[in-house]
């Protein structure tokens, strides 16, 4: 870039502002550099995010200093880096020097399509059908070929821009010999989420070429160039999907550990879909059962790329506790058939849970009871109620006569042998209190 830079001090003290690209005539991959330059103490240069609509991958400034009759004269250039796809015309662009507005001149660069045969890397995009459905895993292949006596130091690739498609990683083979090429091969599978008819835009692939370059000493020196390979575009109509958002083969099927419970005991219900197709837009389901609890677990979603399709599995757990017999409704998944090519609805079976002792659901009966049945009852109950109350009275009666009784005292050699046996007894009758009062008396007041 360097002969750039000394072209362009010629050319600013002409004009102050100026613009040129670094080729005018590239390949379709081939980088170009824009390259803006101006002359002053302040400059402004505009910012650049895209060059006629391809995007800027890296800017650089520099800068080169001189001084005239002690007058400090600052050029500087800004390059902007980009890739065109196709011929360009770029528009002047707005640089301020010095407070004051320049104006570039227009450019233009012209692309040439890459010649995919004879160059030495190609990447071609392959897709095996393009009328699809809406949600249909759709496969689509790059193939990267490289030409064996080149020297890669690194390899960048860059998926298209998918917009209106949900992408999902597929297989990605090893490097492989195709007659002078080495070849190398990666799976994709886009899933479109709107219907109409779609342009899939180019991948590319950024190669890191490693050359011997000779410096301003004549000094040899390796150094890594850089070369963008571009795919081609594939046209895609995709059909509008009515009536589901599931297209593939699926499997549904509802498994529970046991049947026969205690009252309350938890049981565990595993839902399962597998089989092929979008299992990612296979929403949570929801058990409702009247007088069950229901604790439900997220799903746990797996898929694996194969050739033509994604295959995967969706698992769902829930524990489920009653303390009556119950029934677990039959769960359905409903999808668009890629081989009946038609909507496809399948369910599982009804699972009957049964809870030991649980209360029986028996219905009411209600039957005309006799009057001599009545009465016979009704004197059944009388009976009963009066001997209760004849027990209860006897037990008081007891109670009163033993309270009541006379306490007979016993023959003792002594008063004092006497006055321990009453202490025993104290409080349970009056008699035996004032007994003990006189004894006391007796024995204690002799000694005052």
């Amino acid at each position: 870039m360097r002969f750039i830079g000394s072209f362009l001090i010629l050319v600013t003290f002409l004009f102050g502002v100026d613009a040129f690209t670094s080729k005018d005539s590239v390949v379709m991959g081939e980088r170009v550099i824009l390259v803006i330059s101006a002359q002053g103490k302040d400059i402004k240069f505009p910012e650049i995010s895209k060059v006629s609509g391809f995007e800027v991958t890296s800017t650089e400034i520099q800068q080169n200093i001189e001084y005239s009759n002690g007058i400090m004269k600052k050029i500087l250039e800004k390059h902007y880096i980009f890739v065109p796809l196709k011929s360009i015309d770029i528009t002047p662009y707005e640089v301020e020097v010095d407070g004051k507005k320049e104006f570039t001149k227009s450019l233009h660069v012209e692309v040439k399509k890459v010649d995919y045969t004879n160059g030495p890397f190609t990447l071609e995009m392959k897709v095996k059908k393009q009328d699809v459905m809406q949600f249909e895993a759709v496969p689509i292949e790059f193939i990267f070929r490289r030409d064996r006596d080149y020297t890669i130091r690194d390899l960048r690739f860059s998926a298209p821009k998918f917009a209106s498609f949900w992408v999902k990683n597929g297989k990605k083979s090893k490097p492989y010999l195709d007659n002078k090429f080495i070849a190398q091969k990666m799976q994709f599978f886009i899933f479109p989420q709107k219907s109409g008819d779609f342009n899939i835009s180019p991948a590319r692939v950024d190669v890191g070429i490693m050359s011997k370059t000779k410096d301003a000493f004549n000094v040899l020196s390796n150094q890594l160039n850089w070369k963008t390979v571009f795919s081609n575009t594939v046209p895609l109509h995709v059909n509008k999907l009515v009536g589901t958002n599931l297209y593939g083969d699926f499997y549904i099927s509802l498994h529970v550990d046991k049947k026969n419970i205690e009252q309350n005991e938890g049981i565990n219900v595993t839902l399962k879909i597998t089989g092929s197709g979008n299992f990612d837009d296979i929403e949570d389901y929801k058990l409702d059962i009247n007088r069950v609890n229901v604790y439900s677990d997220k799903p746990v979603v797996k898929s694996k790329a194969k050739v033509e399709n994604l295959q995967g599995e969706f698992t769902q757990k829930f524990s489920l506790a009653s303390s009556q017999n119950f029934t677990i409704p039959s769960l359905s998944i409903t999808y668009y058939g890629a081989k009946e090519k038609k909507l496809v609805t399948k369910t599982t079976t009804p699972i009957r849970i049964y809870v030991k002792s649980a209360p029986s659901e028996k219905l009411l009966q209600i039957s005309t009871i006799k009057p001599d049945i009545i009465k016979k009852t009704m004197n059944n109950y009388l009976y009963i109620f009066l001997a209760f109350i004849f027990g209860v009275g006897l037990t008081l009666v007891v109670i009163f006569l033993r309270k009541k009784q006379n306490y007979k005292l016993p023959r003792f050699k002594n008063d004092r042998d006497h006055l321990k046996s009453l202490l025993l007894r104290r409080g349970e009758s009056e008699e035996i209190d004032n007994q003990i009062v006189k004894i006391e008396d007796k024995l204690y007041k002799k000694r005052l």
